[in-house]
C-alpha cells in the first residue's frame, strides 16, 4: 500500500551516477518533454519572468541553476529573454553533480541554441551541498525538480547555500506529493512507453515530493525571510523569496 503521508527515502535511478548509458540520456531528453507539457517551465516563469522584466541594472542578470540536468531550464530562459522587447541580458551558470550529465547538457545546448545564446550559459560540475561561489554572487538562484532528491536536513543545507550566494532571491520549483500526481505520471510514462528510468523515477519523484508544510519548514530551517509557498497546476510548488 502506497503512503503519501511522509516523503520516501528510496533513491531514484538518476541518483546512481554509475548509470552513464542511454538509460540516463533518454531520461534527460524525456524530462524536457515533461517540463514543457506538464507545467515545469510555466511554473518557474510565473515568478521569474516578472522579476527579470523588472530588472533595474544595465549589467547582465546572473542566474545560478542547481541540478540542471540537460540544462533545459536555462535553455528555455535564454530563449525567452531573447524574445523580450528589449531583449533581457542574462548570464546563467548551470550546475550538476554528475559529470556525464554535464557533458551531455553541453552537447545538447550546442545542438539547440545559436552561438550567441549558447554563450549565455555555462554548465559546470558542482555539488549543491558545497557551492563554490562567493556570497551574493548571483542575482537569482533557482532549482527546478531538484530539491526532492534530498532528505530534509540536506534540503535545508542546500537552500541555505542558495540563499548565501543570491543577492536577489531564491526560487524553487518542485513536486506536490499527491495521489493524483503519482498515478497520473505512473500512467503517462507507461502509456507513452517512456524509458525505464522515467517509468521508475517519475512516480518515485512524486513520492519524494513535498507538502506545503514541509517546504515551509525547509524555508524556516534555511533562514529564508519573506518566503512564499504557492501551488501551481499540475501539482507543482513554488518556494520563492523573489
Amino acid at each position: 500500500m502506497i503512503s503519501f503521508q511522509t516523503r520516501t527515502d528510496e533513491d531514484e535511478l538518476m541518483d546512481d551516477f554509475s548509470i552513464t548509458d542511454i538509460r540516463l540520456t533518454s531520461a534527460l531528453e524525456q524530462l524536457r518533454v515533461v517540463n514543457r507539457l506538464l507545467g515545469g517551465y510555466a511554473t518557474t516563469m510565473a515568478v521569474l519572468g516578472p522579476k527579470l522584466k523588472a530588472r533595474s541594472t544595465d549589467r547582465p542578470l546572473r542566474i545560478l541553476d542547481l541540478g540542471t540536468g540537460i540544462a533545459d531550464f536555462p535553455e528555455y530562459i535564454v530563449n525567452w529573454a531573447a524574445r523580450q522587447s528589449p531583449a533581457i541580458d542574462l548570464e546563467i551558470v548551470a550546475i550538476d553533480a554528475n559529470p556525464v550529465t554535464v557533458d551531455y547538457a553541453r552537447q545538447a545546448l550546442a545542438k539547440r541554441l545559436p552561438a550567441d545564446l549558447q554563450a549565455k550559459i555555462r554548465v559546470e560540475v558542482a555539488d549543491a551541498l558545497a557551492l563554490p561561489y562567493k556570497d551574493r554572487e548571483f542575482d537569482v538562484v533557482m532549482g527546478a525538480m531538484f530539491l526532492h532528491h534530498f532528505a530534509q536536513e540536506k534540503a535545508i543545507a542546500i537552500v541555505k547555500s542558495m540563499n548565501r550566494v543570491s543577492s536577489g532571491g531564491v526560487l524553487i520549483n518542485d513536486l506536490h506529493r499527491h495521489p493524483l500526481a503519482y498515478y497520473g505520471i505512473y500512467s503517462l510514462t507507461r502509456l507513452f512507453r517512456a524509458s525505464e528510468m522515467m517509468q521508475n523515477d517519475g512516480p518515485l519523484s512524486v513520492l519524494r515530493g513535498f507538502r506545503s508544510a514541509e517546504l515551509r519548514a525547509i524555508a524556516v530551517g534555511a533562514g529564508l525571510k519573506r518566503s512564499t509557498v504557492s501551488w501551481r497546476w499540475p501539482f507543482r510548488w513554488l518556494l520563492s523569496t523573489l
